[in-house]
């Protein structure tokens, strides 16, 4: 294994070349340009002494951003993976060894604190430091990567208005479509039809009958973002696993823990249980406008469930 030549196929030059997360996710994550650019094949043996620091970071990064990675169909395996990959990058091209400017700095640099040469030791300790460094940055790039790729799953609202079609005129109070439109006989429409057909009617107004159709533009509440919707959106800068002390790092560890377990609770209760929790959830939240979708969610699993019942 340690004797196997990775053959890395050269990038695409040109228009056209830049790739995307959305078709090219591997590659992205991998910083594809690093690796096609080196073509040293390091042994096990040479990546030894850096494998602690792989290993601690990766796992770090793992169990911090774990319902991210869960997201995209990582384990803490692939993160590992991920990291032997920079570790080789990092060691073709930014070692200390493979730039005799950069080297020479570093001597230079020893002989005036230490008076004296450095050691091979020494050296490898630099290297170490930088790596560190350099892995952390690639572990950030991987965060940010697989947010792009699984910007949809969290499905966090990111137009001004929910647009809506029915036959029937609509309610006084047009927020009540955003709680349950299908009571009031409404469906949800693309915000791009709903304007091309606004254009076409040739009005400016939000709410509009059409060809026997009646079209509802729901405006979304809007205020001034605050720390508290960073936090919520996973972008709060202290959440990142390079600010956390341990106790923090230890917390977000036995949170992810505790859901997990919740689930793993629900799951396994009987289906009388599970159609009594989903009831008391329903119960307590349908005036909120904070669940509307897992609202929405739980009234058709509850619908499933008592189908299935009966």
């Amino acid at each position: 294994m340690d004797n196997e030549l990775i053959i890395r196929p050269q990038a695409e030059k040109g228009k056209g070349s830049k790739i995307h997360s959305k078709n090219e996710f591997e590659l992205c994550y991998i910083r594809h340009q690093y690796f096609r650019k080196t073509t040293y094949n390091p042994s096990a043996e040479q990546m030894s002494p850096y494998m602690g620091i792989v290993k601690n970071l990766t796992r770090k990064t793992f169990w911090t951003y774990h319902g991210l990675f869960q997201a995209v169909g990582f384990d803490i395996e692939d993160m590992v993976s991920i990291g032997q990959i920079h570790l080789v990058n990092f060691l073709g091209l930014f070692a200390l060894e493979k730039s005799s400017e950069k080297l020479e700095n570093f001597v230079c640099s020893f002989l005036r604190k230490t008076s004296k040469e450095p050691t091979e030791l020494d050296v490898l300790n630099k290297n170490k430091a930088n790596f560190t460094m350099f892995l952390k940055q690639r572990m950030e790039d991987v965060v940010r990567v697989c947010r792009q790729k699984s910007k949809n799953v969290k499905g966090i609202p990111v137009q001004e208005n929910y647009v809506f079609v029915g036959p029937k005129q609509p309610p006084k109070f047009l927020r009540e479509l955003l709680v349950d439109h299908e009571k009031y006989g409404f469906r949800k429409l693309h915000l791009a039809l709903f304007r091309a057909i606004k254009k076409k009617a040739k009005t400016k107004e939000s709410v509009f009958k059409f060809e026997d159709m009646w079209y509802v533009a729901v405006p979304l509440e809007k205020r001034t973002l605050n720390l508290n919707d960073f936090a919520g959106a996973d972008m709060d800068p202290y959440d990142n696993i390079h600010n956390m002390n341990p106790e923090q790092l230890y917390s977000s560890q036995k949170s992810d823990m505790y859901w997990k377990t919740q689930k793993e609770t629900f799951d396994s209760s009987s289906k009388t249980r599970k159609m009594r929790l989903i009831r008391a959830f329903i119960r307590n939240n349908k005036n909120s406008t904070i669940f509307l979708e897992e609202i929405k969610t739980a009234k058709k699993v509850l619908k499933s469930l008592s189908k299935s019942n009966g």
